[in-house]
């Protein structure tokens, strides 16, 4: 697939305008742009995705600690990847919606997925997209401000910032992501609302993601976890 396709060339360079961080130094969850949220009302649950992970060798390992602390490690037992949350981890889904069930219990992840194939693999054609979204961790913290999404294959982390809402919950479609408020605001008298982002507003987080950020560089060590060029 090119990028030849003038309606996708154009979306994705709406999403990289909405998306581009300014520069500057600070925290980098706060220097993302807004995303384009729609709200809507609660629909049936997704279906399934039944696939079955194409990678059987899952060589890393991804460790959350309960103050916010996300370590990976390779199978050497050498640190890949450290960074901190916005706050302490609530609730976990990898790939394409699954549940992490034990938050502080390594995870184990593959070396290869979809998304180093670049923008060229991605089934923006497909009708469910979420085959490419194999090999991702999606966290929510205790902030719900943001939604980080890590990529243990090139340690790669992105932030999505939440459209607002408490006590939220995701759900994966084929088409597009939705947080869900899992009650509505006390006495609010309404339902709980809905927000949705389709799939393909997220292209230049998904090429992000893809990118190995240490490409060429040396990996860390247990005793020297961040070694100088």
């Amino acid at each position: 697939m090119r990028l030849a396709n003038p309606v996708l060339t154009c979306i994705l360079s709406a999403a990289t305008l909405a998306w581009a961080a300014p520069s500057g130094p600070g925290l980098p969850w706060r220097a993302t742009g807004a995303l384009p949220w729609q709200m809507g009302v609660p629909g049936p649950p997704p279906a399934p995705y039944t696939t079955m992970p194409t990678q059987s060798f899952f060589a890393l390992a991804v460790r959350l600690a309960p103050d916010g602390a996300l370590r990976i490690t390779d199978a050497k037992g050498i640190i890949r990847m450290r960074l901190g949350l916005p706050g302490r981890p609530l609730k976990a889904w990898r790939d394409w919606g699954t549940p992490v069930p034990g938050l502080f219990a390594p995870l184990p992840f593959a070396i290869r997925s979809p998304l180093q194939r670049g923008i060229g693999g991605l089934p923006v054609g497909a009708a469910d997209f979420r085959g490419a979204l194999e090999g991702l961790l999606w966290i929510m913290d205790d902030s719900e401000t943001v939604l980080t999404v890590v990529h243990p294959a090139t340690s790669q982390a992105v932030y999505l910032p939440l459209p607002g809402g408490q006590d939220l919950d995701l759900a994966f479609y084929p088409d597009r992501l939705e947080v869900q408020e899992a009650h509505p605001p006390a006495g609010a008298g309404q339902s709980p609302t809905t927000w949705s982002l389709h799939w393909l507003a997220l292209l230049p987080q998904f090429v992000q993601l893809g990118k190995d950020r240490d490409a060429g560089k040396p990996k860390g060590t247990a005793l020297l976890p961040f070694p100088k060029d």
